[in-house]
């Protein structure tokens, strides 16, 4: 039906409830109902439908500990730091419009290769002239993937004869 996965988990919390008290005929009911809109699993939605909220209590390492059946809890943020600055990318940007659109897998090398004339054409700080030196022709790639796309977009067409 197009519902978000939060719409679908809150859905399933508000309708658990009255699952967990409604007799048999009911609870078909309310399985039906909850298949159609959220598309869920016949099994899958009766299983968190049942299990919803309900704690159990489990003895590990000589410690009781109580579960509770909820939906995990991500984290926010966490993650990498990110390695590429904005700086580097406006560079890289330059290097590769100077070197005429190269591939990632043409344009590292150059930039290596050519390292010490392009720190005096592009004024390149000598962090950003390390990032340059050490980055792949994959994150290179990634880096320019939006500039290719636009201007693949600004490339007249070729027609074949």
């Amino acid at each position: 039906m197009g519902l978000t996965m939060q719409e679908k988990k809150a859905l399933a919390r508000e309708i658990s409830k009255r699952y967990q008290k409604a007799g048999k005929k009911e609870k078909t009911g309310i399985l039906d109902e909850l298949i159609k809109t959220t598309g869920y699993n016949r099994k899958y939605i009766l299983h968190v439908l049942a299990n919803w909220g309900k704690t159990a209590t489990v003895r590990m390492s000589g410690e009781t500990i109580r579960l509770k059946a909820s939906p995990r809890k991500r984290k926010k943020g966490g993650g990498r730091k990110p390695v590429y600055t904005e700086e580097f990318t406006a560079v890289l940007r330059a290097v590769w419009i100077f070197f005429r659109h190269r591939c990632g897998k043409i344009l590292a090398p150059f930039t290596r290769s050519r390292m010490k004339y392009l720190e005096s054409a592009f004024h390149i700080t000598p962090e950003v002239g390390g990032l340059l030196l050490r980055a792949s022709p994959a994150a290179i790639g990634r880096r320019l993937k939006a500039d290719r796309k636009k201007s693949a977009l600004n490339l007249p067409s070729r027609e074949t004869s």
